[in-house]
């Protein structure tokens, strides 16, 4: 297994990113593929686990946030693509998150 991790900076507060990252209707919209497992969550700490990978969101300044995603890649050639997958996922989150209004 090699580990891939990204992070961005969100445009709302990390509960609210939080909270569009764990709501089921969302989640396949934001999710990196191959996740096939629900997320479970740590509100408390608002993290996001499954098999594989997770996501911890953490406060930032004047409102935003930080997004960090991390996944578990098997060897073999679409391990090359995780990265890819991970900032792409981070920026479809962000864009769902957006602002919390």
């Amino acid at each position: 297994m090699s580990e891939f991790e990204g992070q961005r900076r969100m445009p709302a507060p990390a509960e609210h990113v939080y909270a569009v990252a764990a709501d089921i209707a969302h989640q396949k919209e934001w999710l990196p593929e191959p996740v096939a497992a629900r997320p479970s969550g740590h509100r408390d700490r608002l993290r996001l686990e499954w098999d594989g990978g997770w996501l911890q969101v953490a406060s930032g300044a004047a409102g935003t946030s930080h997004a960090t995603l991390h996944l578990s890649a098997p060897a073999g050639p679409d391990r090359t693509e995780t990265p890819a997958r991970i900032r792409a996922s981070l920026d479809r989150l962000a864009v769902l998150s957006g602002s919390p209004g």
